[in-house]
């Protein structure tokens, strides 16, 4: 199973206006990378979980976890996904247990350190997408994976410090910053070469 978990350390954590998600805390960042982490040409990746940690106002944090085998209903434009989004931090307002908000679609209250070390306790490759990491061409990746990237604010040092203490090795995707929802398409890419 392919896992990526997005830091998104502005995106709201209740009520926004879908019509403006830049907005909303860069949601429109969050909803690309939900569409290119699950969607491919006429199907699902159903190989494939992408965790949303936001932590924007008011009730930070929130995880969002899609399941593409699970996930229904849900059209993939940025639009409709902040739609969808927007449904599930309704539903889960006040709450800090694990809910099913949609088919597919799951909202808790936990932190993105609380999830990256809960994913090394299973036993999980950890990556960081980092700019100065080692070259994806010559890291050895795993089929079973999760890769941990930021928005476009990045990590904060504590937390760069703690993936470091942890064992997440840091990869580069290549010589240019990318945007966040750009990495999962070239992580796919590559996964996918590998791992036919």
């Amino acid at each position: 199973m392919r896992e990526f978990i997005l830091r998104a350390r502005t995106a709201k954590t209740g009520d926004f206006n879908a019509n403006d998600l830049p907005a909303a805390g860069r949601m429109d960042s969050v909803c690309a990378s939900v569409s290119n982490a699950l969607n491919i040409a006429n199907a699902l990746r159903k190989d494939t979980i992408i965790h949303v940690v936001l932590e924007g106002s008011p009730e930070p944090p929130k995880l969002l976890t899609f399941c593409g085998d699970r996930i229904k209903g849900m059209a993939w434009d940025e639009k409709s996904i902040g739609e969808f989004i927007k449904k599930a931090l309704i539903k889960a307002r006040g709450k800090a247990e694990r809910i099913d908000a949609c088919e597919g679609l799951f909202v808790e209250k936990k932190s993105f350190e609380a999830l990256v070390k809960e994913k090394l306790k299973d036993g999980k490759q950890v990556v960081y997408l980092h700019h100065e990491g080692k070259d994806i061409r010559e890291a050895a990746l795993k089929e079973d994976i999760v890769v941990v990237f930021g928005d476009y604010i990045g990590m904060p040092r504590a937390t760069e410090g703690l993936l470091d203490r942890l064992g997440a090795e840091r990869i580069s995707l290549g010589p240019k910053m990318l945007f966040a929802a750009h990495c999962i398409l070239i992580m796919h890419n590559e996964l996918d070469r590998r791992f036919k």
